[in-house]
């Protein structure tokens, strides 16, 4: 393929994010480094030496740049300009093009993804307007950087620790002991390992129900308020595990359960019922359950294949609490 040989300085920029992307490059010798930046901080997304390409992702998707890159050393590059490049798509096959231009997209989109993350609740005094800000905050970064830095194993994807922790650091400038505490209560709770010479290796063995949590979290964060959060307990999910059983026995696929009845769990039964209509008015609120109310009782509507879903991930956010990972030190 004819390109065009280009010297780049020490610290000289190729291009920058939002630039129209005019050509792809190749690394002769060298080596560059993909940034974004952070008010004026730069955040690394990749460093490329001898043989690396850098700048293809425009060409599949013609979109602008989605990343700054800058050479370390003396980089000696090799330009090729969009109409070499098209010569040489005319010999590639269309199913490879396609292939190659959903990958572009997926890696631009996590790129994107992360600046996004990146721009949104920066600070502590942002995040205490967000009930679990951290929790979910970190598990979102985890997943966007195993899109971005992990790697395969078989069938399980791991990350490398000390990598995974510069990356959360820079991008949340938070305290490597709360990176330490989430990755340990992960682990306890089955959803990572660590391995590998000082636990050198983050392994995603429990990568679904790390997802599900995720996107649990995303979903209901807009329904919880610090209120409902601080009252958050065991006893919640005995409730709803107790309506479950109830319109299990119904035998229809969703069923009102009353919820002054129950009387499975003993330490919801416990309370009087000023509390259990509460403590029900919450959950429903937060899993938007549909909700009957008179003066004197409180029905919830409960489809136990979806809700027993809801008790697993419930306990699982109660766990990352218990653990003290909704707040920041």
């Amino acid at each position: 393929m004819a390109g065009t040989a280009r010297i780049l300085k020490e610290g000289e920029v190729l291009f920058r994010t939002g630039e129209k992307a005019d050509s792809m490059y190749i690394i002769r010798r060298g080596s560059l480094k993909v940034y974004f930046l952070k008010g004026n901080e730069e955040v690394q997304l990749a460093l490329l030496t001898d043989g690396s390409i850098v700048g293809e992702m425009a060409f599949f998707d013609q979109k602008p740049r989605s990343a700054h890159v800058k050479a370390l050393t003396q980089t000696e590059v090799m330009e090729i300009s969009r109409a070499d490049f098209d010569k040489l798509l005319t010999q590639i096959p269309k199913w490879l093009v396609t292939m190659l231009q959903s990958l572009s997209g997926r890696l631009r989109s996590t790129n994107e993804r992360l600046a996004i993350l990146e721009k949104a609740q920066q600070g502590k005094s942002r995040l205490n307007d967000f009930p679990f800000a951290p929790i979910l905050r970190t598990l979102r970064i985890l997943q966007l950087l195993t899109l971005q830095i992990g790697q395969k194993e078989g069938t399980t994807v791991y990350l490398d620790y000390q990598t995974t922790l510069e990356w959360w650091m820079q991008l949340t400038g938070w305290s490597r002991d709360y990176f330490s505490r989430f990755i340990d209560a992960l682990q306890k709770h089955g959803m990572v390992q660590k391995k590998g010479d000082g636990a050198a290796r983050i392994y995603l063995s429990g990568r679904a129900r790390m997802h599900a949590l995720t996107e649990f979290l995303a979903e209901i964060q807009p329904r919880v308020t610090h209120e409902s959060l601080a009252q958050f307990s065991p006893v919640w999910i005995d409730m709803l595990e107790a309506a479950i059983a109830e319109a299990i026995e119904s035998g229809y696929e969703s069923y009102n359960v009353s919820v002054l009845k129950l009387s499975r769990s003993l330490a919801f039964a416990s309370l009087d019922a000023e509390k259990r209509i509460k403590i029900a008015e919450s959950i429903a609120q937060w899993l938007l359950l549909k909700q009957t109310k008179s003066n004197v009782e409180l029905l919830l509507k409960i489809n136990p294949k979806e809700n027993k879903n809801h008790v697993v991930l419930l306990k699982l956010m109660h766990l990352l609490i218990a653990e003290g990972l909704d707040h920041l030190e």
